[in-house]
């Protein structure tokens, strides 16, 4: 699980996050450019999901780690679907709001997995 693409996940959702918060500024709701970008995070979230279960046999993962880190990976996978469900269900300022909370959230998961990772 290490290597760039951590890394760059993590970017792109303070990214994802930053350009939310725009719109939220410009009272605009979410368009395709925004779900477009979050389709770009979710394939990369599930393929760093895929990498720590290919690696997870050859790293030291004692006790309930194993199942902490699939955890917050897992966590990451639903967190940008279900803000979008909000968002477009709702269609306010306050619900565009949500989508930066799980751009942020979900590059605060990526960094918790890295954590429990050795």
């Amino acid at each position: 699980m290490d290597g760039p693409l951590p890394l760059a996940l993590i970017y792109a959702s303070l990214a994802f996050a930053a350009v939310v918060l725009v719109y939220v500024a410009l009272a605009r709701t979410p368009d395709w450019g925004l779900l477009g970008l979050a389709g770009v995070i979710e394939a990369a979230s599930l393929v760093l999901l895929v990498v720590a279960a290919t690696q997870v046999g050859d790293a030291d993962l004692p006790g309930g780690r194993a199942v902490t880190l699939f955890g917050y990976l897992l966590a990451g996978l639903v967190l940008l679907p279900i803000g979008f469900v909000w968002s477009l269900a709702e269609r306010s300022r306050g619900a565009t709001a949500v989508l930066a909370v799980a751009g942020l959230a979900q590059a605060f998961v990526v960094v918790r997995a890295l954590q429990v990772w050795p």
